[in-house]
């Protein structure tokens, strides 16, 4: 029986990949084949000898797997090199405001080996893109259902976070305190990922 997927990496419109999560119930299993489908991407892009503009779609995430999050902070510190070799930029598209303020939290405690933004709409995408990399890029191509498309033209992106739930947010900061502080002393643990890191090294 396969694993259900963490995520979907779309490809289709390189150099700019769509990785979108899906709202599962994740283990360490299906974390790890994750990571390794990023990895073996950017193995692609050594042997293309190409950059990539990456697009993390978390909006299907009914609450945030902040273990996850955290394994996540770990892998990137990891590979951390390659990311800056094989990637121009990461995007993470984000509506929900309290996830967003988690994830700022994180890129604090971890500092993006790219330039990496938070953005609330894909209109907001597109023009980031075109005004930092001068690239009139469509990512409207990515949203499969129209439905996602009408409410993210209709979304008028306001940035504005007075009205988050501050209860909401309190308790998802909690939990994400007692996770680093049970955590942040543990070691990375990615010796079974040796074999295809291998592969990225010069």
């Amino acid at each position: 029986m396969s694993l259900p997927e963490a995520a979907i990496i779309n490809l289709e419109h390189k150099p700019f990949v769509y990785i979108q999560f899906k709202n599962i119930q994740i283990n360490d299993e299906i974390f790890e084949n994750y990571t390794r489908k990023y990895l073996e991407l950017l193995i692609s892009c050594k042997k293309n000898k190409e950059k990539i503009y990456v697009i993390i779609d978390i909006n299907e995430f009914e609450s945030l797997p902040l273990p996850y999050l955290l394994k996540q902070a770990q892998f990137n510190r990891k590979i951390f090199q390659y990311n800056q070799k094989y990637l121009h930029c990461a995007y993470i598209y984000c509506k929900n405001k309290v996830f967003k303020k988690m994830i700022k939290m994180f890129m604090m405690v971890e500092k993006p080996a790219v330039p990496m933004r938070i953005i609330r709409s894909i209109t907001k995408l597109n023009n980031s893109i075109l005004e930092n990399y001068k690239i009139n890029f469509d990512c409207h191509l990515f949203l499969n259902k129209i439905k996602n498309i009408k409410e993210d033209l209709n979304n008028n992106d306001n940035e504005n976070d007075e009205d988050i739930d501050n209860n909401e947010y309190n308790n998802q900061l909690e939990k994400m305190k007692n996770i680093m502080d049970k955590k942040n002393n543990e070691e990375d643990n990615f010796s079974s990922y040796q074999d295809i890191i291998s592969n990225l090294e010069n």
